[in-house]
């Protein structure tokens, strides 16, 4: 979750103009026994047509930065798939990117006392 969360940051800190805030939360739910994290950014958002592809080898926004390769997402998917979880891509009101990750969540039978 680490790497992650490093590249889902890193993404936001490139495509964010200098200056603007970048937003994480979290939060379970436990009806559907998930918690998520959301990283949300004021660049230039992703296209409609480009989000189901944006997780794919070799994939680059429109709007990226020289530099990289386009496999940043792609590992992220990877990780987030491995440990049973999914990712999603949204629009953040007012211009920018939101990605959500959500994990599989069960709560612990009892808090270990240390």
């Amino acid at each position: 979750m680490e790497q992650v969360l490093a590249n889902l940051l890193l993404n936001a800190a490139v495509h964010t103009p200098d200056g603007t805030a970048i937003y994480v939360t979290a939060g379970v739910d436990g009806a559907r026994q998930r918690m998520s994290f959301t990283i949300a950014d004021r660049g230039p958002g992703v296209p409609d047509e480009l989000r189901a592809r944006l997780f794919e080898k070799f994939t680059r926004g429109g709007s990226a930065k020289a530099g990289g390769l386009g496999l940043g997402l792609s590992i992220v998917r990877g990780f987030v798939l491995a440990q049973g979880g999914d990712i999603a891509i949204g629009a953040n009101p007012g211009g920018g990117a939101v990605f959500t990750v959500y994990l599989p969540y069960e709560p612990a039978a009892a808090i270990p006392v240390e």
